[in-house]
């Protein structure tokens, strides 16, 4: 499977759910909507179980699914993070770490598998560190425009998701890097 695409599948569903809710200011669309997803998404890990034929169709058919392992999938675990993100966490928070796991994670595996030479960690690069701290920053810079975060926040967000998209944590990053990242960017805010 091409790695652009099932990037790019993530990119487009993952922005949906920050989109939103930097649209609107009630947290009741973009709550629905990523309890909608997760609902569909567990749906999938049953079939994924329950009826290994069908998902063996399904992965032949799209392509923006990995290989299934034992565990949940990595969307699985992103739906996860932008529900209780999401729910927990202030508007502006929430928006600008879901944007940190979207646009990181899509970064770090574009640059690491095309570019990365130097490993740090196994199956993690320099190159695909940079990545994700490029998309991350980015991502800051705009967001920057539109939220009320202090500038200290957003740069705590975007360096603290791209070294966790970058460690080797047995928790999959989907499910760490936006709600760590939220956390610390809730921690620096209390205080600036």
């Amino acid at each position: 499977m091409v790695i652009w695409k099932r990037k790019l599948y993530r990119v487009l569903v993952g922005s949906l759910f920050p989109g939103i809710y930097l649209l609107v200011q009630d947290v009741t669309l973009p709550l629905f909507f990523s309890s909608f997803f997760l609902t569909l998404s567990l749906a999938l890990e049953y079939e994924r179980y329950a009826h290994p034929t069908v998902w063996s169709y399904l992965l032949n058919r799209f392509s923006v699914f990995k290989r299934a392992s034992r565990s949940l999938l990595g969307e699985s675990y992103f739906m996860i993070a932008c529900f209780f993100t999401i729910l927990v966490f202030p508007r502006a928070i929430a928006i600008a770490a879901l944007f940190f796991l979207t646009w990181g994670d899509a970064g770090s595996a574009m640059v690491g598998t095309t570019w990365g030479k130097h490993s740090f960690f196994p199956g993690k690069t320099v190159e695909g560190f940079l990545g994700a701290l490029a998309c991350n920053g980015l991502a800051a810079a705009g967001l920057q425009l539109f939220l009320p975060l202090h500038p200290l926040s957003l740069i705590t967000g975007f360096l603290l998701a791209a070294i966790l998209e970058s460690l080797p944590i047995n928790l999959d990053d989907n499910l760490t890097v936006g709600f760590l990242s939220a956390a610390a960017m809730a921690i620096v805010e209390r205080f600036c």
